[in-house]
């Protein structure tokens, strides 16, 4: 339990973090929009409704300014927007971020939720990870499983079957937690009807406000916070780390919706530069590094010379796109050999999904993180390039280009 202090440096970012996914979704194009086997999507809406009564078979993607999921839905639900709504019901993992996000239905499985506010009225039968500046588990809220929060402020008010490890800058329980509660938090209070089951562990410079009623049939045990989150120097430390997990969420919502869009977009290419990685991996790896280093030389010649600057700016955007583009073939690949499951249309975003998480846990630790990054990076680089060349050659062969 000695990480949970780093809950609340995590949850330090996430009011931010909302604010640049409600953006993000104001800025979404209309044509961006999209989801599976529903038809209420035609391009040029500003609102993605699956609307009550309507089923979905497997996965379901949607994303834009205002989302809602009123309908049942017999998989996987991906969906990401300005303002997100769930009031129906999800068979399988619900994954959902956004600037206002509310979930009034039912969750069958785990729930995966971040944004600036998040409010939580329905039931999930398994786990819940929790993230954003206001979280407020309401009264009608019900959690099965165990729950992981990162909150700036908290207010628990539904019922958690499990344990509950929490980092936020104020929490209020005033509801039942059936296992542990692990809570680090400046301000931590238990109102008359609050309940915890077993123990308490906090990690806070003040003692917990437990008022009376409230039962904890557990014990109470306090610790100190360790050294390294105080003092001015640490509180630089903090914001250092605290920036790093801000754009590392940024950036996984951002590749998240890339990724998918590519899988929905360009399956064929996608499966080619997977299978290109998976055949030829030390190819792969040797192309992308020569291109890592030898394209930013090409720029610079290009851009010595006057006539050259616009040739040297083409290709500079060119090489920092294709260098974010190529992460997802590497993610999916990862995923796909973590699953061990064939690239169908379904499978695949699952397996992407699975890839971007690992990747992203992988990319927070020092000095791994770094190396898993250039590795990353270098082989989607060397894949698109072999993928996009076999392409060209194959269409000169046919005579099409």
């Amino acid at each position: 339990m000695a990480k949970s202090p780093a809950y609340s440096v995590a949850s330090v970012p996430l009011r931010i973090m909302g604010v640049i996914l409600m953006v993000i979704g104001c800025l979404w194009e209309p044509n961006l929009l999209w989801a599976e086997d529903s038809s209420d999507h035609a391009e040029g809406q500003k609102r993605v409704v699956l609307s009550a009564g309507q089923e979905v078979q497997g996965d379901y993607f949607a994303f834009g300014p205002h989302v809602e999921i009123s309908g049942t839905v017999h998989g996987d639900v991906y969906a990401a927007g300005g303002e997100v709504l769930v009031d129906g019901v999800v068979d399988g993992d619900l994954i959902m971020a956004g600037g206002e996000v509310r979930v009034s239905g039912e969750v069958i499985q785990d729930a995966r939720i971040a944004g600036g506010t998040v409010t939580l009225s329905g039931k999930v039968h398994r786990n819940a990870t929790i993230g954003g500046g206001d979280v407020h588990l309401t009264d009608s809220s019900h959690l099965k499983g165990n729950v992981v929060i990162g909150a700036g402020n908290l207010l628990l008010g539904g019922s958690i079957d499990g344990d509950a490890r929490i980092g936020a800058g104020n929490l209020t329980l005033s509801k039942k937690i059936g296992g542990d509660l692990a809570v680090a938090a400046p301000a931590i209070r238990l109102t008359s009807r609050a309940s915890v089951e077993k123990n308490v562990r906090y990690w806070s410079e003040n003692e917990p406000s437990i008022d009376d009623g409230a039962t904890v049939l557990g014990t109470v045990t306090g610790h100190p916070i360790p050294d390294v989150f105080r003092g001015k120097e640490q509180e630089v430390r903090r914001g250092v780390v605290g920036m790093k997990i801000l754009a590392g969420l940024v950036s996984a919502v951002s590749t998240l919706v890339l990724g998918l869009l590519l899988l929905r977009i360009y399956p064929v290419f996608t499966k080619k530069a997977v299978s290109t990685i998976q055949e030829q991996p030390w190819v792969t790896l040797g192309v992308g590094g020569a291109m890592l280093v030898g394209t930013p030389l090409i720029i610079f010649l290009c851009m010595a010379s006057v006539m050259g600057v616009p040739i040297g700016l083409m290709l500079a955007a060119m090489y920092v796109v294709t260098l974010y583009l190529g992460r997802v073939f590497v993610l999916l690949w990862l995923g796909q050999r973590l699953m061990r499951r064939a690239s169908d249309s379904t499978s695949a975003a699952k397996a992407f999904a699975v890839g971007l998480v690992v990747y992203f846990m992988l990319s927070l630790l020092p000095l791994v993180g770094s190396l898993v990054t250039i590795v990353t990076i270098v082989t989607g680089l060397g894949a698109i390039l072999i993928t996009k060349k076999e392409l060209v050659v194959k269409l000169r062969n046919e005579q099409v280009v």
